[in-house]
């Protein structure tokens, strides 16, 4: 029963990052292929962390390691990918403030 646990979670994880893979390749700019690193820095590696904490019976170095790294990206992966929208639109506009027609459009929707 916990083997396939374990491959449940594990096929979540693994399956999460290939279709992460797949909307990268789809998708038509750099702002779209952002959305698409979601899952593989969210629920990848939780589901990967998880598999391991139920495949060890007893609480080990490599069950810690595993929610540390889950933890880490689950944590700063809005900030990178903040970050990287952030210096894509600097380089498209030269620097970061709100456009006239990204106005005009806020105020008359």
């Amino acid at each position: 029963m916990k083997a396939v646990v374990v491959d449940v979670l594990l096929g979540v994880g693994v399956g999460s990052i290939l279709l992460s893979c797949l909307g990268l390749l789809a998708s038509g700019g750099p702002f779209e292929q952002l959305h698409f690193t979601g899952p593989a820095a969210t629920i990848a590696p939780v589901a990967i962390a998880a598999a391991v904490i139920v495949d060890e019976s007893t609480p080990s170095s490599m069950a810690v390691k595993s929610v540390i790294t889950a933890v880490i990206l689950l944590v700063t992966s809005p900030v990178l990918v903040h970050a990287t929208a952030r210096a894509i639109r600097v380089r498209r506009h030269g620097r970061f403030q709100i456009l006239r027609d990204e106005l005009a459009r806020k105020e008359n929707p």
